[in-house]
């Protein structure tokens, strides 16, 4: 009967022990379901708002730089189509959270490796973009200097032709002045 009643005890702290771990994870997961409501209703608003709440969030890090308030700057720092989007700096923000290790369960960590994924491949995408814009711009580059071969030529062939038609024009007043004279005859 002792050893059940030990046993029973054991089990007891075991699970209240493990209970006290899942508010824990739960109060986890209740942060990033803030964060990413965050972002939603931070979308939506306009540009001013996300500005105030792009410095409110940059102070407030600087205060105290914890993962909630590092998560929400890299929140208003990846934002589509605020001046102030730094991919980057978003990214550099994600690789310096502290991470329990990966055999544990974390929402948090979870949420900053997505993030890093999705601003990793926008980077990604955008530098291959750039490679295509810079492609792009060569190859016309290199068609605008044709054309203007082409027009220097063109402009040359005019030239030629303008100096062989006053050369012609010349020629042709040359002989109307000899039509006009008088023949002379030569008496011998």
């Amino acid at each position: 009967m002792k050893f059940g009643t030990s046993a029973l005890c054991t089990v007891m702290v075991i699970g209240l022990a493990g209970c006290a771990l899942v508010p824990e994870r739960n109060a986890e997961l209740g942060q990033v379901e803030e964060q990413l409501a965050y972002f939603h209703r931070l979308s939506g608003q306009t540009q001013e708002v996300q500005r105030r709440e792009f410095n409110e969030s940059t102070v407030a890090f600087e205060k105290t730089p914890d993962d909630s308030n590092r998560l929400r700057l890299v929140m208003t720092l990846i934002l589509p189509g605020v001046p102030w989007r730094d991919d980057s700096r978003a990214l550099n923000l994600l690789g310096t959270m502290k991470m329990p290790p990966s055999e544990q369960a974390s929402p948090n960590r979870d949420l900053a490796r997505l993030l890093e994924r999705l601003v990793g491949e926008r980077i990604q995408l955008r530098r291959e973009e750039q490679r295509k814009c810079e492609v792009q711009k060569t190859d016309e580059h290199r068609k605008a200097e044709l054309l203007q071969q082409k027009l220097d030529g063109m402009r040359d062939e005019c030239r030629k032709a303008d100096v062989l038609q006053q050369k012609l024009d010349e020629l042709r007043d040359i002989d109307r002045n000899l039509r006009k004279r008088p023949l002379r005859r030569n008496a011998p």
